[in-house]
Order: C-alpha cells, then sequence, then structure tokens
C-alpha cells in the first residue's frame, strides 16, 4: 500500500507542477527560489530541501533560465519520516556570477532585497511567492492546526516579503524564532487564499474540506454534550421527585394526596426515565410541561412540610 504523502509535501509537489502563467512567471519564480533560499551570496548558489520536485524545479529553472551547470545530490542518512536531504548546488564561480547578475545582483553587494523589476506582472506576483514558499515555507496539517509559515533569514528581507504579501491581500503576521524571523498565517480562510494564490488550488480545495469535517465534528460533539448534559439533569431531577413521592407514600400513602396530584405521583414511580414532557403526555388527561412542572412543585412542598414536622423542635 502507497504511503499517505504528509500534507506539506503535497502542496510542494503541486505548487511544483504549477506551469508559468507568462513567460516572465518563470523568471519571478526562479527569483523567489534564489531570494529565499539561504544560499544566494556572491559566495554560492545553492538550495537545500526535503522536497524532490522542488529541488528538481530549482535546478531545471537554473539551467533553461541561464544555461549555468548545476549539481543535484542528497546527504547521506534519512531524516525525519524517512525523507532525504537534498542539495543543488552551482559550483561554477562564473556561473554563479552570472546568475546574481541577471537578476540583479553585481559585485559583491550584500544585501539581499526584494528587487520589483524582477517581477514583472501580476500573474509573476504568484509565480515569486510560489518560488519562495517552495524554499523556506512549510504548512501543518489541516486536521492538527491551522498554520502556515515563511521563515526568512534575514529581517530587511522577511519586512520586504511581508509587505509584498500583504499587498498581495493577504494579512500575514510576522515574529522571530531561534534567530529567524517568521510570517504566519493561522487563519484557516487566509491559509486557503494563499494556496490557491500560488496555484496550490487542490491543496487549498482539500483544506477547506478538513475544515468542513472538523467543523461538523465539533458541532456533532457540542450537541451531543449538550444532550449528555441535559440527560443527566432529567435523570437527578426525576430522582428527586421520586424521593420527594416515595416519602409521601411511606407517610401518608398516595391515595392521601389531592386527586390531581395522584396519578402523576404514581406515574413517576413507575417511569422514573421519563422526561417531564413524556411523563406529562402518558397522563390519563395529559398536560403542558408547565402544567406538570407545578404540580411536581407542589409535590415538592408536600414532601418538605412531612420532613420539617419530623424535625425535632417542630
Amino acid at each position: 500500500m502507497e504511503k499517505k504523502i504528509s500534507f506539506a509535501r503535497q502542496v510542494k509537489r503541486e505548487l511544483s507542477n504549477v506551469e508559468p502563467a507568462c513567460p516572465h512567471c518563470k523568471f519571478a519564480q526562479t527569483y523567489g527560489m534564489l531570494l529565499f533560499s539561504r544560499g544566494f551570496s556572491a559566495r554560492q548558489i545553492s538550495i537545500q530541501t526535503e522536497h524532490k520536485p522542488v529541488v528538481d524545479r530549482y535546478a531545471y529553472n537554473i539551467i533553461d533560465l541561464t544555461g549555468a551547470i548545476v549539481t543535484i545530490a542528497y546527504l547521506p542518512g534519512e531524516r525525519r519520516q524517512g525523507s532525504r536531504l537534498y542539495v543543488a548546488t552551482v559550483e561554477d564561480e562564473r556561473d554563479s556570477a552570472l546568475i546574481r547578475q541577471k537578476f540583479g545582483y553585481d559585485g559583491e553587494q550584500t544585501s539581499v532585497r526584494i528587487l520589483e523589476d524582477n517581477i514583472k506582472n501580476d500573474c509573476c506576483k504568484a509565480a515569486f511567492l510560489r518560488g519562495a514558499f517552495m524554499v523556506c515555507g512549510s504548512v501543518i496539517n489541516p486536521e492538527r492546526e491551522y498554520h502556515l509559515e515563511f521563515v526568512v533569514p534575514y529581517r530587511n528581507l522577511s519586512e520586504d516579503l511581508k509587505a509584498f504579501v500583504t499587498g498581495c491581500g493577504i494579512p500575514i503576521r510576522s515574529t522571530t524564532r531561534k534567530g529567524s524571523y517568521i510570517l504566519y498565517l493561522k487563519e484557516s480562510e487566509h491559509i486557503e487564499d494563499i494556496l490557491t494564490y500560488m496555484g496550490a488550488v487542490q491543496s487549498s480545495l482539500e483544506l477547506m474540506n478538513i475544515k468542513i469535517v472538523k467543523d461538523v465534528r465539533n458541532k456533532v460533539n457540542r450537541v451531543t454534550n449538550c444532550e449528555t448534559a441535559n440527560i443527566g439533569k432529567t435523570i437527578a431531577a426525576a430522582q428527586d421527585q421520586i424521593n420527594d413521592i416515595q416519602l409521601i407514600e411511606s407517610k401518608k400513602g398516595i391515595s392521601w394526596l389531592p386527586e390531581d396530584l395522584q396519578e402523576l405521583a404514581q406515574l413517576r414511580l413507575e417511569n422514573p426515565d421519563l422526561s417531564l414532557r413524556e411523563l406529562c403526555g402518558i397522563l390519563s388527561e395529559p398536560l403542558s410541561r408547565s402544567g406538570g412542572n407545578h404540580r411536581l412543585k407542589r409535590l415538592s412542598r408536600i414532601a418538605q412540610e412531612l420532613r420539617e414536622k419530623e424535625t425535632p423542635g417542630n
């Protein structure tokens, strides 16, 4: 039986297979992958990822756009859930310089910021964000919780990305964790929006379906808990009524009661599990719930008076 892949792997696989919407989109997507890969500098151009489709897309785009040679390898040893860590590297210094120059980073420039000239059209914005998410993003299985994030190594770059995502109509928030800058979403609707925007439409639909199932399950649990609580209250109330009637029966007898209370008292003793509404419905002359409640309160007062008479000093 084929092992079910994680939701995060499903998302990145789907994003890796999205075809460019225009000739500039591949450029924008590649730019997003380079910029957020933690390996885009004058010293190195490389990427490390557990996702084989992502490393393949990274290498293919660079080769197609620049003709540079990209070496793909994987580190020995297995990681969590049996995954491998893949590494793609541009080893030739001339190729690295060519790539940086093509994307607007010349010489020894160390400040890494988003260059808007690399993102030509509105459709390219989605491609750029898709590339960024593939290399620095993650999403938790929505069956557990709703959480999507980008892990960015530099403060200025994280601020640029936050402004970029917000400008796309998605209100992303920021924090820090272990020296990295985190942009995150916790609302399911916003996660659905960003997945759809980036091109992971099927994953977004799956998240919606999971949310519907969770909402229905939670509603059923709430109703069940409410019904259980109501049943408990009904049983407790019925037991109190039975205790009162048994006291009256032992002291005076049921026939001692006023005629309009005798049948109700006898039926309650014989039907301890019935709700008040059900009890009132089986009377020879059915009563409303409020009418039955009024008579039971009279029985309770009679029982209380009998108890008080037994109390020393009365």
